[in-house]
């Protein structure tokens, strides 16, 4: 996984990530990854204006001085906007996709790793309000719609959460959990009743 601390001249830079985001997009669409569909994309795309925003707050954090202010603000208006609270604190990766941005929250300690696939309602926080321990999220993760992730706990890569389900306690990589308390599911079988969680499973597209 690559959520672990890292150098900070290997951090790809808040335009590396949203040029990753852009292809997250255009895989899911089946569009080339250019100029016109990012234009398509930042000005009817919600979704994709979240992420827009998280890289400009990633910039704006590095200015001097007056950085952590104007990060705020554009915080503030995006918060607004979207209703997703998402804070400051929080990062991602690059690859981001995130189809219906409503209701969701992440806390400030959050990380979340590249080629994430966040869905409506989803939340990454504590499990003790008192607590400041918040989740990791490894590469290549889909948290389907509803999906609570509580407390410090870590997603390995490649995982799948399913709608609804309430995570308490670490999920290796390449499994899918579902359920409240969510549970891992140990068969194929089982796993295979939740293709629908992705767009490429029947054929259809994300089309913006």
């Amino acid at each position: 996984m690559t959520i672990a601390a890292q150098p900070a001249d290997a951090v790809p830079s808040p335009a590396a990530r949203l040029r990753q985001d852009l292809d997250a997009w255009a895989r899911a669409s089946g569009r080339p990854a250019d100029l016109r569909l990012l234009l398509r994309l930042c000005l009817l795309e919600p979704g994709f204006q979240l992420a827009l925003s998280l890289r400009l707050q990633e910039a704006l954090g590095r200015v001097p001085f007056i950085g952590r202010l104007l990060r705020r603000l554009v915080w503030y208006g995006t918060t607004i906007w979207t209703s997703c609270h998402i804070a400051p604190g929080a990062s991602f990766g690059g690859g981001l996709f995130i189809p219906h941005p409503a209701g969701i929250v992440v806390g400030a300690g959050t990380r979340v790793g590249s080629h994430a696939s966040i869905y409506q309602q989803v939340t990454l926080g504590r499990s003790d309000p008192d607590i400041a321990e918040e989740p990791s999220i490894g590469d290549h993760c889909l948290l389907g719609a509803g999906a609570k992730i509580l407390g410090a706990i870590t997603l390995g890569d490649h995982v799948t959460i399913g709608a609804n389900a309430v995570v308490l306690a670490d999920v290796p990589s390449g499994r899918t959990a579902v359920g409240i308390p969510a549970r891992i599911l140990d068969t194929a079988a089982e796993r295979a009743g939740l293709s629908y969680l992705t767009p490429q499973s029947s054929g259809r597209r994300w089309s913006p």
